[in-house]
Formats: C-alpha cells, structure tokens, sequence
C-alpha cells in the first residue's frame, strides 16, 4: 500500500479532530456542579484544565499539520469554515488559560489565608491546653502520691515502647510521654521548696509555649512555600498554554481574514 500525503492529510485531520472535540467536552464535565465561591474547587479545575490543555494544542496542530499538507499537494479545496472555528477556539482557549493566571493566584492566597487562620486558632486552642496544662501540675503539686502515680504512668507507657492501650505513639508524641514525666519528676523534687516550683513552673510554661510557636513557625513556613511553589507551577504552565493558543489562533484568524 502507498501512503500518500491526501491519506497522512486525512489521518491527522480524523485524529486532530478527535482529540480537540474530546478536549472540548473535558471542559464541559470541568465545570458540571460548579461551585464558583470555592477556592478549592477553582483551584481543582484549574490544575484539571492545564493538565488537559496540551490535548488541544496537539490536536490544532495536527489539524494545522494537515491542512498545511493539503494546500501545497493542492489535493483538496480548503474548508474556511471549519479552519475560521477552530483558530477562533485556539483563541478562547488563549484568552482563558491567560485569565486562569490570576485567578490561581487570587485563590492560592485565599487558600493560604484560610490555613493561616485556622493556625491561628489551633494555636489559641494549643495555649489554652498549656495553660490548663501547667495549672493542673499546680494542682498536683500540692499531692505527691498523685505526682507519683502520674510519674508511673508515664513510665509504663515508656517502658513498653510507646503502647498505650494497644495503640502505637509516634515518636512525637512518646518523646512528649518522656518530657512529661522528667517535668513531673523534678515538680515532686520541688513539692517542699515553693519558690523553686513556682519558678519551675513558669519554666515548663515558657518551654511549651516555644516549643508551640517554633512548631506553628514551621508550619506556616511549609504551608507558604507549597502555595508559592503551586502558584508559580501553575501559573506559568497556564501562560505557556495561552501564548501557544492566542500566537496560533490570533495569527491563524489574521491569515484567514487576509486570505
């Protein structure tokens, strides 16, 4: 069998439209159910569309390939319609990844402000703990046998590894088991020196509450370089698909409107 240029022309043209009507109807199921007050939904679609996007630039240009085959073999009349609906799609396709760039950006940081909000609170919650916390070692201080059980305690779960009541601690939490008991122990070492124990305590709230806010540091340190990294990706992943789209569909429709 021959290939000829009229049959690789009729092939990328079968799967060039293929691919872009199948692009096509992706957007649509995108935006099924929207919910524009969403963030996180936009944000959902809009990693969905570029991730998507590179179906349509390839189907154009397997279409332009085609079309280029056929006007220099002079093998067939050119379809102006069908080319005009197809540069004026690559031209919306354009407009709207380039439009995507600032929206992405507009939601990242609503996004980011939300976590930072709820951080926030967590840390309003966390230092109510600390605080109820270092107030019922005072309570306990007044009451070695119970500072001795709450010691014993701690130490059972330590010795057996960090199992408490069938359930594994992490690390974390059997090194806070740890940190915890050699708190209590000196508290009962101090329970006659009531200076020395107030001074103490004011020690054990100072520590956790650094500790406290070197873990929130953290996180919010992660929690913004993970929103700047999604925004650059996905911003400039959007412009490069929107360049490709406007540079071919503006470029096709002033050809078109020439010609």
């Amino acid at each position: 069998m021959k290939i000829t240029s009229g049959f690789i022309s009729l092939i990328l043209k079968l799967v060039g439209g293929i691919l872009l009507i199948s692009a096509l109807i992706n957007y649509i199921f995108l935006l099924i159910s929207p919910q524009w007050q969403d963030p996180n939904w936009q944000i959902n679609v809009t990693n969905s569309a570029i991730d998507q996007g590179i179906t349509p630039l390839v189907a154009i240009a397997f279409l332009l390939v085609a079309w280029w085959i056929g006007d220099n073999n002079n093998s067939e009349k050119p379809n102006k319609p069908v080319r005009m609906i197809v540069f004026i799609i690559a031209s919306i396709l354009g407009l709207a990844y380039l439009l995507l760039v600032p929206l992405h950006f507009g939601n990242i940081n609503r996004v980011s402000s939300d976590l930072f909000v709820q951080i926030d609170q967590r840390i309003a919650q966390q230092e109510a703990q600390i605080q109820g916390f270092v107030s019922e070692l005072e309570a306990i201080s007044k009451n070695p046998e119970q500072l001795k059980q709450e010691i014993e305690q701690r130490n059972q779960i330590i010795q057996a590894g960090g199992n408490l009541g069938g359930q594994q601690l992490n690390p974390q939490q059997l090194q806070s088991i740890t940190t915890q008991r050699d708190q209590l122990q000196q508290i009962l070492n101090l329970s006659d020196k009531p200076e020395e124990l107030k001074a103490k305590f004011q020690e054990v709230r100072n520590q956790l509450e650094s500790e406290l806010q070197k873990a929130v540091d953290q996180e919010k340190r992660k929690a913004q370089g993970l929103a700047l990294q999604q925004s650059l990706k996905t911003s400039i992943s959007s412009l490069m698909l929107a360049i490709a789209f406007i540079a071919i569909g503006w470029l096709g429709l002033q050809k078109m409107l020439k010609g």
